[in-house]
């Protein structure tokens, strides 16, 4: 997985919120051993606020954050899963859909990206989230794509580009994609969520 951008102020917020949580919990730690007279043995640290923090960040990262979306604590939006759809490429003037499957994974913080089709498969090397525009939430991300050993002779491993609007309330991901040097093809991709985790 990588990291990616989202056009958001949240982690600044809410990375605050946890160094103020992180604070809280060492001091409330160290209140009740004072409390009940307790004293850790001088082999054992007692837990700094920056264990704290470090946890509730980890925490947070990999599942705490899809449940707050829930809530609308969170705008960053849950993408995890596999989605069915296809695509209609230049290559043959978008006379015909191709199958694709797309899986991503994602934390708060990284993501990976990964669509297979029957003669190619690819992977995201970078992404973004950008949530506040007015035609909706859209992913971007930059991909290489590696032809199956059946792929059609032309097709060479490229890179490429895609946009995905996704609407949250249909479940799909909707956009386009081109590729760059050595294919130059385009085309157009529909995606719909099999299951939300």
């Amino acid at each position: 997985m990588h990291a990616y951008s989202i056009d958001t102020n949240e982690r600044k917020n809410i990375l605050l919120v946890l160094a103020v949580v992180s604070i809280i919990f060492s001091w409330g730690f160290y209140r009740i051993l004072g409390y009940y007279q307790l004293s850790l043995p001088w082999w054992v640290e007692s837990p700094s606020v920056l264990f704290f923090y470090g946890l509730l960040f980890v925490i947070f990262d990999k599942s705490l954050w899809r449940h707050l979306k829930k809530v609308n604590f969170v705008k960053t939006p849950n993408l995890i899963g596999e989605w069915s759809g296809n695509l209609k490429s230049s290559f043959d003037n978008h006379s015909s859909e191709v199958k694709a499957t797309l899986k991503i994974f994602q934390d708060w913080t990284r993501i990976k990206i990964l669509m297979t089709t029957d003669q190619s498969s690819s992977h995201s090397e970078t992404a973004s989230i950008v949530i506040d525009v007015p035609e909706g939430k859209y992913l971007s991300y930059q991909y290489i794509n590696d032809p199956k050993s059946n792929a059609v002779g032309t097709m060479n491993i490229h890179r490429g580009t895609v946009i995905l609007v996704f609407d949250e309330k249909k479940n799909t991901l909707e956009g386009e994609y081109y590729s760059g040097r050595g294919r130059q093809n385009f085309g157009s991709l529909y995606f719909v969520r099999n299951n939300v985790k």
